[in-house]
């Protein structure tokens, strides 16, 4: 799947994808996720384990950017594919490589399927469901996480092969993809600084100023508010009736800690005062006070949501199944180079007469020769944006090289407070802390606008011009730059003015009831969520639009609101024509799986997760568990489809009567995809993994405020120009008189900006080392 969603991501934006593949039978939940993932592209179908097949398969090459192969650790170099064999042949051609869990280390070999993952390294452990014990993630946030690290590296190393005239190998995982969505939440430092309590009875935010939960309205329907703006959780208090008992504070809220009483309103009486109202009324009072708020939706009450009409991004496929399938096209809006509709996936081999049409574009052949060290080295970007998404996007990109100057006003970003979010998304990025209602601020950042690539702005329609920083006004300081928007709906629509955070908008698009089963009330949380999405996805537009401009000389505005990458990201959740769900799979109540052969199974004594797919594995895991005749019964794909509710239950039997030891090492032995789901997350474990560590996967360094940190590496490895961490998160300030001075400031200037206040320094921290 992550590759699917990589190179569906790819054709959306003008790729010609061409999918090398067998003839084989295309039903079932496979036939409804192909309709998605395979729009755009073309399909050649050649068995490359055979002579004419793999011709085949050169022939397509022959006219390559980029080779996308997802085997498994070791496979390509067995079929002499990988990028060592390919690149005497092919010298500009970049490979992609995506497994499970890397090309070495301890767990390569382990069977790389999403749900296998989420179990050992205890996903399954950490989104909470309707009952205890692991629960099997319903929406397949790896997988999507995976994709968007494949497609940044793929436009990385195309980004220097313009440069250095040479192609090379892009290696990243679904491991990978588990530790850049959970580097938000997860790191270690020797103050034990955290925006989460982890234990206790008040786990999540603890005694944090801060609510974004769903609730239960009057009516039965359920809602998300979230207090993280200016003021917010005082005025929501308010309107819920707890004014009398909760602080006004001054500055930014998330900064003073709850008392008690407090303490006790926030966790225990809120929800029960949402009760008193149906959720079109508290929608619309939030709104009235602007405090972020939101429906939670179900997964395709989406496609009628009065914004997603406006922003056209819900496209209708002729289909030959169901006459048409609505489903989220591309999302990114794109000012010169605009994507097209996709077409419908193709049929197995469609395009089989057409390899001789291939051809290289003129425009993407390299012309330089150039020696680099880092895929974006060169590239500059400013980072005018506040809280998480945009700024992690950035930091994507910082890591693989681009220099990032993080602007802030004097007050700082909002976010600094939440140490975890904050290293996160701005680690390795310079600070400049200017005031930019000032004429002198103003004319700082004017000269720095001169010297970038990139702007990257998030502020709600409007604001940015307000202040200068709209994309007509800075076009005409640098005509050639590339302004990432990335809003919280949109620069225009009936939303575009809302405010936004996560994870209201994973509550809109569905997540909360993709993640809680079928006919259960939307769960809590979903493992991933719109600030990590938009991120990904800004990274992505901005490197889209950096390789757009190498080939056009022509820089643009970019459009990628967070609700598009949350739509983005339940690409898979179609519709037919008359709005009736169209899922290749769907969670059970039970929060199981997705069907007998992919989910959760109770043992005497825990549970196991199993991924078994086609005929061969299902043969060794009845003759490992002693059940040669189940083959006779579901010995064909259709007949494990038609009787799925049967084989579930004999398995239940089977594995009840086990121990969890007993039935991992049986099938493991078998070679059959397994894994036992461990209690507890592994994740803060993972952070002191030598072998992550070797890797650069995990990176320790000193910061001047948090101390010693342990925290998520480079998750995007390219052999040539490898990507690597460039310090710590700044302080307020920290790099101020150096951007300045190298903007042509003398000494005496920064030191009156600074006497005034036009400007900051950082103050002096005191660290315990």
């Amino acid at each position: 799947m992550p590759s699917g969603i990589a190179t569906m991501m790819l054709a959306d934006y003008g790729a010609r994808v061409v999918k090398v593949e067998r003839r084989s039978d295309v039903s079932g939940a496979e036939a409804t996720l192909r309709k998605v993932l395979d729009r755009g592209k073309w399909s050649v179908a050649a068995d490359i384990d055979t002579p004419e097949g793999l011709e085949t398969l050169h022939e397509v090459l022959g006219s390559a950017d980029v080779f996308v192969e997802a085997w498994g650790a070791g496979r390509a170099e067995a079929k002499g594919l990988d990028h060592a064999s390919l690149r005497e042949r092919y010298p500009q051609l970049v490979c992609l490589t995506v497994t499970g869990y890397g090309t070495t280390g301890p767990l390569s070999t382990r069977p790389g399927y999403e749900a296998l993952l989420n179990a050992r390294l205890g996903m399954s452990a950490e989104q909470r469901a309707h009952r205890p014990g692991p629960t099997f993630l319903g929406h397949p946030t790896v997988s999507y996480g995976t994709a968007f690290l494949a497609v940044i590296g793929v436009l990385s190393a195309l980004h220097a092969r313009k440069l250095t005239g040479r192609g090379q190998r892009v290696d990243t995982s679904l491991l990978d993809g588990m530790l850049a969505i959970r580097a938000m939440n997860w790191w270690w430092n020797e103050k034990d600084i955290s925006y989460l309590a982890r234990s206790g009875t008040q786990q999540g935010f603890g005694n944090k100023r801060l609510i974004t939960d769903p609730f239960e309205c009057a009516d039965g329907n359920w809602l998300i508010p979230h207090t993280g703006g200016p003021g917010s959780y005082k005025r929501m208090m308010d309107l819920l009736g707890f004014g009398d008992r909760v602080r006004t504070i001054e500055g930014p809220e998330m900064s003073v800690p709850l008392d008690d009483d407090e303490l006790v309103i926030a966790r225990d009486l809120v929800p029960e005062a949402f009760k008193s109202r149906p959720r079109d009324e508290w929608v619309a009072l939030f709104a009235e006070h602007d405090i972020a708020c939101l429906p939670v939706l179900h997964p395709h009450e989406i496609f009628d949501d009065d914004q997603v009409r406006h922003a056209g991004v819900a496209v209708d496929l002729a289909d030959a199944d169901h006459g048409t399938v609505r489903q989220i096209g591309p999302v990114v809006r794109f000012e010169k180079t605009p994507p097209e509709v996709p077409t419908p996936a193709p049929q197995v081999g469609a395009h089989n007469g057409r390899v001789g049409e291939l051809e290289q574009s003129p425009a993407w052949r390299p012309t330089g020769s150039r020696s680099l060290t880092r895929p974006l080295e060169g590239v500059r970007i400013a980072d005018f944006s506040s809280f998480f998404a945009t700024g992690f996007g950035s930091k994507l990109l910082c890591d693989l090289g681009a220099e990032v100057v993080k602007v802030e006003p004097p007050s700082g970003d909002q976010m600094r407070p939440l140490g975890d979010l904050w290293e996160c998304s701005q680690r390795g990025k310079r600070g400049l802390c200017i005031d930019m209602r000032t004429p002198e601020g103003q004319e700082a950042v004017r000269k720095l606008i001169a010297e970038v690539d990139v702007v990257a702005v998030n502020f709600r329609p409007g604001k940015a011009e307000k202040i200068g920083l709209g994309y007509e006004q800075l076009r005409e300081i640098n005509p050639n730059l590339i302004y990432a928007y990335l809003p919280g709906f949109g620069s225009t629509g009936p939303k575009s003015s809302l405010k936004s955070f996560a994870p209201l908008q994973s509550g809109l698009v569905g997540m909360n009831f993709i993640g809680a089963g079928a006919d259960n009330p939307p769960i809590r949380r979903v493992m991933g969520n719109e600030d990590l999405y938009n991120g990904f996805l800004g990274a992505v537009s901005i490197a889209m639009a950096l390789v757009a401009r190498q080939n056009s000389g022509s820089g643009q505005y970019l459009e990628s609101p967070q609700l598009h990458s949350s739509l983005l990201v339940r690409t898979e959740m179609a519709a037919d024509g008359d709005g009736n769900p169209l899922e290749p799979y769907g969670l059970d109540s039970d929060t199981t799986g997705w069907g007998p052969l992919y989910r959760l199974y109770r043992t005497s004594d825990g549970w196991v997760m199993i991924a078994v797919f086609g005929d061969q594995k299902f043969a060794a895991m009845t003759d490992a568990l002693g059940r040669s005749e189940w083959d006779r019964e579901f010995g064909t794909k259709q007949q494990r489809a038609d009787g799925s509710d049967e084989l579930a239950a004999k398995l239940e039997g089977v594995f009840a009567s086990m121990s969890t030891e007993t039935a991992f090492a049986t099938l493991d032995g078998a070679g059959v995809p397994v894994e036992i789901p461990a209690d507890d997350p592994v994740m803060p474990e993972l952070l002191w993994d030598e072998s992550l560590a070797e890797t650069g996967q995990v990176v320790e360094q000193h910061h001047p405020e948090y101390g010693w940190c342990r925290e998520v590496g480079v998750t995007i490895r390219l052999s040539d120009t490898p990507g690597a961490v460039r310090g710590p998160s700044p302080l307020l300030g920290q790099h101020t008189r150096e951007v300045l001075t190298e903007l042509g400031y003398p000494v005496a200037a920064i030191d009156d900006m600074v006497e005034r206040g036009v400007c900051r320094e950082p103050a002096a921290i005191e660290s315990k080392v």
